[in-house]
């Protein structure tokens, strides 16, 4: 009678172990885009939350007029991009002039920016958008752990060039 119960207990305790989403990792299909922007697939799917579910929102916005994408995990926000247009002259680091980003730095020649969650870029663009001739584009990761910086700085190069491409900017 002892083995069976223990038997059963062991079967419990592994049933509930594989519903713990901390340890399942990612129920859904990881995604290799952001809103239709191709990205890494293996740096989103470290940055995504644990759930079930994955939905993609941009908004009402097209990107000419400053789309955002919400990457939502269950319902709640996991992955973040935001695109902002500005006129000519804004700098990169007007970016951080109304937040304060903690272990902010700068790399690839000050062309992106990186902090403990998030990381940006400014794309020149003039002529596309009514709305200015830089757009300044962020991707967040919402939930930011210790590797996110990393995650963040590995996905975005492809992501910000690709996101230049299908605005239509001129190289």
């Amino acid at each position: 009678m002892q083995p069976k119960r223990i038997f059963i207990a062991a079967a419990i305790a592994m049933a509930l172990t594989a519903c713990d989403s901390s340890n399942a990792g990612l129920s859904y299909p990881a995604p290799d885009n952001i809103c239709g922007i191709p990205a890494d697939k293996e740096a989103l799917e470290s940055l995504l939350d644990d759930g079930d579910e994955l939905e993609q929102d941009t908004g009402p916005f097209s990107l000419t007029e400053g789309q955002f994408c919400h990457m939502y995990v269950d319902g709640n926000d996991s992955v973040v991009s935001d695109g902002n247009w500005h006129e000519n002259g804004y700098e990169l680091r007007d970016l951080f002039q109304d937040y304060e980003a903690k272990n902010l730095r700068y790399f690839k020649g000050d062309t992106y920016a990186s902090w403990h969650r998030g990381v940006a870029t400014l794309i020149p663009c003039p002529g596309v958008s009514k709305e200015g001739d830089i757009v300044s584009v962020e991707v967040k990761d919402m939930k930011w752990n210790e590797e996110s910086q990393a995650l963040l700085e590995r996905l975005v190069p492809s992501y910000f060039d690709t996101y230049k491409k299908k605005l239509g900017c001129q190289p």
